[in-house]
């Protein structure tokens, strides 16, 4: 039988949703373990069940901090490569350091084979729950997300490392004050009339990249040497074809898959489903991807949108974006009739007159680093640009030649009236 971690109701071994709260089914020794401690942390409730382990809210028992402990799932771990590839995900996340990957903390081995690894707590929701409750998302919100996961990927991709696994599931959401202003055109005006306003946005969605437990790591060590070739990993409905062929894959997997969420996201359904996973499978392999705007005609989705997501989502790796950054560069050129303020003008809806406005501090500091190239860390730069900035707004203006020589004239004088 299977529980719901809600409401307690079993099930049948074949459901996986909870049909009264819809939450993912757990196994009832999952279920035993609230309550008890893993190292020195107490498990409270269960966040969810992946493929190869479940993830439980806790608390440190001494210093009281809440995380997150992910335990891999018995059946697997009497197979060292399972065990490997569970501890690949500590490993990975925590050497990539980027502020949008989880945070491990802490892993280890229980005497009972138990495998753990402990997590930050993030509490927001995940991109598949935003979909499945909301449906698609908006534009400007949308490419938010893409580009800071293209951000972490990027980060990982420099480690030598590939998330393999991509998804919606994948990618927590959590809720941060507005800090930026959107440009927004007003409805009903025309683009070549640039009537626009700016508004300061009420939130933000910070993005959190998990799950690297499937992660292949390039750069060889001790827990590389039995990884099995020629197994599929991942999840079908995101999947590069490369992968759903069982292939070795580079970091332009990770490319495609996440074409694959940017057009699930502006669309509210990924471009191929099926009933069964085999099906999907040959999809990826063979159907090209449908147009996200015929595929969604009422969304606003741009066309340079489509452009990057159709050659994120190429077939053959070389015809893709080779790297995030080159997908990033795109992104920023991609949004419609909202943009933050910073990508506007590249999309022709800069503000003209009252709307316009002088780049605030940190947007100057942003543009004077990218131009620097002095090879200054970037705490110096932003330093220096401080005290430029400061030089700026309060030295004086500068004197003409005659009044140089009048103020070295009068300077001369005074100090003959003190001899």
């Amino acid at each position: 039988m299977r529980v719901c971690p809600r409401c307690e109701t079993r099930f049948p071994d074949g459901e996986r949703f909870c049909l009264h709260d819809s939450s993912v089914l757990v196994e009832e020794e999952d279920m035993a373990r609230l309550g008890t401690l893993v190292g020195n942390y107490r498990l409270d409730s269960i966040l969810g069940r992946g493929g190869m382990g479940t993830v439980y809210s806790g608390e440190h028992v001494y210093i009281k901090k809440p995380v997150a402990v992910k335990i891999l799932h018995p059946q697997f771990a009497r197979y060292p490569e399972a065990v490997n590839r569970f501890l690949r995900e500590a490993r990975a996340a925590t050497s990539i350091n980027h502020p949008n990957i989880v945070d491990v903390t802490d892993f280890g081995l229980l005497g009972d084979g138990v495998v753990y690894f402990v997590m930050e707590y993030l509490p927001g929701k995940s991109l598949e729950d935003l979909i499945e409750r909301e449906g698609a998302v908006e534009l400007h919100r949308a490419l938010n997300v893409g580009n800071q996961m293209a951000l972490a990927l990027e980060a990982a991709h420099e480690q030598g490392v590939i998330h393999r696994d991509l998804k919606p599931d994948n990618v927590m959401l959590l809720k941060r004050p507005g800090r930026r202003d959107l440009v927004r055109l007003v409805p009903g005006q025309q683009l070549d009339g640039r009537d626009l306003v700016t508004e300061r946005e009420s939130a933000w969605d910070f993005v959190k990249l998990l799950d690297f437990g499937i992660a292949k790591v390039l750069v060889p060590d001790e827990l590389t040497a039995e990884t099995v070739q020629g197994a599929v990993f991942g999840t079908p409905e995101y999947m590069s074809p490369e992968a759903a062929r069982g292939e070795d894959v580079d970091h332009r997997a990770d490319i495609y898959s996440l074409g694959v969420i940017m057009f699930d996201m502006l669309t509210g359904r990924p471009p191929f489903e099926a009933q069964a996973a085999n099906e999907v499978l040959h999809m990826q392999i063979h159907k090209p991807p449908p147009s996200p705007r015929e595929f969604a005609p009422h969304r606003e989705i741009t066309e340079a949108a489509e452009r990057v997501i159709l050659k994120a989502m190429q077939k053959d790796p070389d015809r893709r974006y080779q790297s995030m950054t080159e997908l990033r560069e795109d992104l920023q050129g991609a949004y419609g009739s909202i943009s933050y303020r910073r990508h506007a003008d590249k999309i022709g809806l800069e503000p003209r007159g009252a709307e316009s406005r002088k780049k605030r501090l940190t947007e100057e500091l942003d543009d004077w680093l990218r131009e620097d190239g002095s090879g200054m860390s970037i705490e110096q730069a932003r330093m220096a640009a401080l005290v430029e900035q400061a030089d700026k707004a309060f030295a004086p203006e500068p004197l003409s030649p005659a009044e140089a020589e009048k103020l070295a004239d009068a300077l001369d004088k005074a100090l003959d009236d003190d001899e």
